[in-house]
């Protein structure tokens, strides 16, 4: 009897070789700043009787939603979610790039990230709770070949650079034009 082992599975360390290939030569193609800047855009569509969000980013989909104390049906995240979502995802995006560029083996990324929210105000409530989600933690777990120090240093240049990390740092503007040609909001 002859046993076979079973095929090994590429891992995320044969990706993060590929993936650090991959930005080194996109880097030799596109050497100029301006060669990256981009728009970017979602759009989200609430228009039955569930009240859903239909969000449309690119060629993908997701839906938004709330529990029914805010009358929603749970059919999707609420926004405090997919901001968390958002964060975990760009900062696991992060470690990926950093750890790519830098030849550096990983097995496993995760990333959790959590806050706290408190929609009082939406009910009339009165609320010394932010108005938006607070006590943003981000818990990080890196598997792989790694020295305790060298974990460190990436999860340090990881903090530093991840845009999502350093959007909810800062203050920025965001304007609220109406479709219609009406006033802007800021």
């Amino acid at each position: 009897m002859t046993i076979t082992p079973a095929p090994r599975r590429p891992g995320l360390a044969e990706h993060l070789r590929d993936k650090g290939a991959a930005m080194r030569a996109a880097a030799g193609r596109r050497p100029a700043s301006e060669d990256w800047d981009e728009e970017i855009r979602a759009v989200c569509v609430a228009d039955d009787a569930t009240g859903v969000r239909k969000v449309r980013v690119g060629d993908w989909s997701l839906v938004g939603d709330g529990g029914p104390d805010i009358g929603g049906f749970g059919l999707g995240p609420s926004s405090p979610e997919l901001l968390c979502a958002v964060i975990s995802t760009c900062l696991t995006h992060t470690l990926l790039c950093i750890a790519a560029l830098e030849d550096l083996p990983l097995d496993r990324v995760e990333v959790a990230v959590t806050a706290r929210n408190n929609d009082a105000r939406f009910f009339g409530v009165p609320t010394d709770a932010p108005a938006v989600p607070y006590d943003l933690a981000a818990t990080v777990d890196l598997r792989g070949p790694l020295t305790p120090e060298a974990a460190d240093a990436l999860l340090a240049a990881a903090d530093e650079r991840c845009p999502m990390l350093r959007m909810v740092r800062s203050e920025h503007t965001v304007a609220v034009l109406s479709a219609a040609g009406g006033a802007a909001l800021d």
